[in-house]
């Protein structure tokens, strides 16, 4: 019980953290709300491309390795 109740309270700082962050940017409580369902509305081109690296390259050394192992 006691480790259900820290992780509620660490959720919760993690939380009102973000919410605090986006009202400090300047952003209305409702838009802060939103950023919270769902961040992928808030990224910019750039950190688009920066997750598309990522993946390309955890699925490119998985493919490397494939390739590797039947030589």
């Amino acid at each position: 019980m006691k480790i259900f109740g820290i992780s509620v309270f660490i959720f919760l700082l993690a939380t009102s953290n973000l919410l605090l962050m986006d009202i400090l940017l300047g952003f209305r409580l409702s838009d802060a709300l939103l950023h919270l369902l769902n961040p992928f509305w808030v990224m910019s081109s750039a950190e688009y491309v920066m997750l598309a690296g990522l993946f390309f390259i955890v699925i490119g050394q998985q493919v490397f390795l494939i390739i590797k192992e039947k030589e």
